[in-house]
């Protein structure tokens, strides 16, 4: 054991628990020695309460599972903690201090063979042995690739940016403001990428030492060519192999500044919407990718309804064990407000582990315009703090002026407030830096609520109907209802009033003039009840 260390966790073979004179310490209990382990083979050795409940009391209702879960804490703590404090938990969170604690499958030559980990801790737990399974599975298809049993696997690709390539076609214009271009849409790229978490982003700009891509990695390059008045600039993304993936070419006169500083947000919004499909898209179940889990998060955030909330909850927490990030830990609140968005099991969710998700996601990454804009909505739709929720997304749009996501909750906060008019102004603007990604029908969803605010309910129709199309969204519905009936549109109106019955039997005036129906805005609650009173609702 390392000096310093207090206890050795044993995975390989039999789970055994070690004090620092080598004696054996191993709780009785299996789910003990569970909980345990489970802690020990997580990439950071944290997992959330949610988390453990599901797997190892799964067949028991939420109140008997955390009280389990408390006795078996209460009992770790004695045996580890008399010392120093080596488990610790929050109302969220369980976690080990990896400062005091050895890994055997950590160790440099542990033991290989997937099918030693936890041998015989197999419990009468669907969920637990599933997770097993799934971990010696894993590890019996790393040993001898990764070395060390039990590393988190972070997802095989990394994200290379070369240095940009430009040059002149006829020699009327110099390289040098070619080659500024080039290099800062290059930084924007750069950080498009990093702000949603993809730290793996390679720059050999700077002449950065870094292994050859692989086949699996993205490689980034932009090239400019200058002719007459004007330019080309054209971003490619090849696989290791060279093979073209994704590419977007656009032309900017010479002089035309405004234009290029559009085309430059253009292009970082695109690929950014590649990169989170890409990841999202290899998740395939690896419990341990950060980034395929936290995109995945992304895309339910992006896209409301092509991921379930309680889905976007638990890849934000397996994006949490395994890299931790502010970005992950505003999504997983966010999950979080969209099961109450959506009203799914509201009575279930404790306002303080929503709020502490995003105070977390602000303590690490309290410069990330993303983090800004999730957890300032969060100020203004469950806590309605609306005047924080308008400088949280303001500081968010001033980070990322480039970002229509952080457009988009800016424009929900004015609403909020009542602004309507800016609020019109900053949804045109995510609707413009969205268009051509999978955000650009959440952005229009945003603009029907604030032209519908604002009075203009022809055009909140038209940026509603365009939203429908695309998204399952109980807010985009509600709003349609609501512009259906000022316009006197019955029949449509009524449909969309079905829709919403169908997705809450409850629905009722008096439930829409409740507080506990998730409308912030009072004269918004006010036109909602109204509709529904006159398209039929009793």
């Amino acid at each position: 054991m390392h000096s310093g260390k207090l206890f050795s966790i044993k995975v390989c073979g039999a789970f055994d628990l070690f004090d620092r004179h080598g004696q054996s310490v191993r709780p009785a209990g299996r789910k003990d020695c569970a909980l345990l382990a489970m802690l020990a083979l997580t990439g950071t050795h944290r997992q959330t309460r949610t988390w453990l409940q599901e797997k190892l009391w799964g067949d028991r209702g939420p109140a008997q599972g955390a009280a389990s879960l408390r006795q078996a804490l209460t009992t770790l703590r004695a045996v580890l903690n008399g010392g120093a404090e080596v488990l610790r938990a929050d109302r969220t969170w369980v976690w080990l201090d990896p400062a005091l604690c050895d890994f055997d499958h950590m160790a440099p030559g542990g033991q290989g063979g997937g099918d030693e980990i936890l041998r015989g801790l197999d419990l009468r737990e669907e969920g637990f042995n599933d997770w097993l399974r799934q971990c010696r599975a894993e590890q019996a298809a790393q040993d001898g690739r990764w070395g060390a049993v039990g590393m988190p696997v972070q997802p095989d690709r990394r994200w290379y940016v070369d240095p940009p390539v430009f040059g002149t076609g006829d020699g009327l214009m110099g390289a040098d403001g070619l080659a500024e271009t080039c290099e800062m849409i290059c930084d924007s790229l750069v950080e498009a990428l990093s702000v949603i978490g993809l730290h793996a982003v390679v720059d050999r700009r700077a002449g950065t030492t870094a292994p050859p891509p692989r086949a699996t990695d993205m490689v980034l390059r932009m090239r400019g060519l200058g002719f007459g008045d004007g330019r080309v600039l054209s971003l490619g993304v090849t696989d290791g192999f060279g093979a073209l993936q994704w590419q977007v070419r656009r032309e900017v006169a010479r002089h035309g500044w405004a234009e290029l500083r559009a085309v430059q947000m253009e292009m970082a919004q695109l690929l950014q919407d590649f990169a989170i499909r890409t990841e999202a898209a290899s998740l395939k179940g690896d419990r341990w990718s950060a980034h395929a889990n936290g995109c995945q998060a992304l895309v339910g955030m992006l896209v409301p309804g092509s991921v379930s909330s309680r889905e976007i909850a638990q890849c934000s927490e397996a994006a949490i064990a395994a890299d931790e990030k502010g970005i992950y830990h505003a999504l997983l609140g966010l999950s979080h407000l969209q099961m109450m968005g959506e009203r799914e099991a509201r009575a279930a969710i404790d306002a303080d582990v929503i709020m502490q998700s995003f105070r977390t996601a602000l303590q690490l990454s309290p410069g990330n315009g993303l983090v800004q804009a999730l957890s300032g909505h969060a100020f203004g739709f469950f806590l309605h703090d609306l005047e924080r929720n308008a400088e949280m997304t303001a500081e968010a749009v001033r980070l990322l002026p480039g970002s229509g996501v952080c457009w988009d909750f800016h424009a929900i906060s004015l609403t909020y407030c009542g602004r309507y008019a800016e609020a019109v102004s900053a949804a045109g603007r995510a609707v413009a830096l969205c268009r051509g990604t999978m955000a650009q029908p959440m952005a229009q969803s945003t603009e029907l609520y604030a032209r519908l605010m604002a009075g203009d309910t022809r055009g909140a129709i038209r940026a509603g109907e365009m939203a429908s199309g695309v998204i399952d969204f109980r807010p985009t519905t509600m709003d349609l209802m609501t512009a259906y009936a000022r316009e006197g549109r019955i029949r449509e109106g009524r449909a969309k009033l079905r829709l919403l019955s169908s997705r809450d039997p409850d629905l009722s005036v008096d439930l829409l003039k409740s507080p506990d129906y998730p409308i912030v805005n009072l004269a918004h609650r006010t036109a909602v009840v109204e509709a529904a009173g006159q398209l039929g609702l009793a």
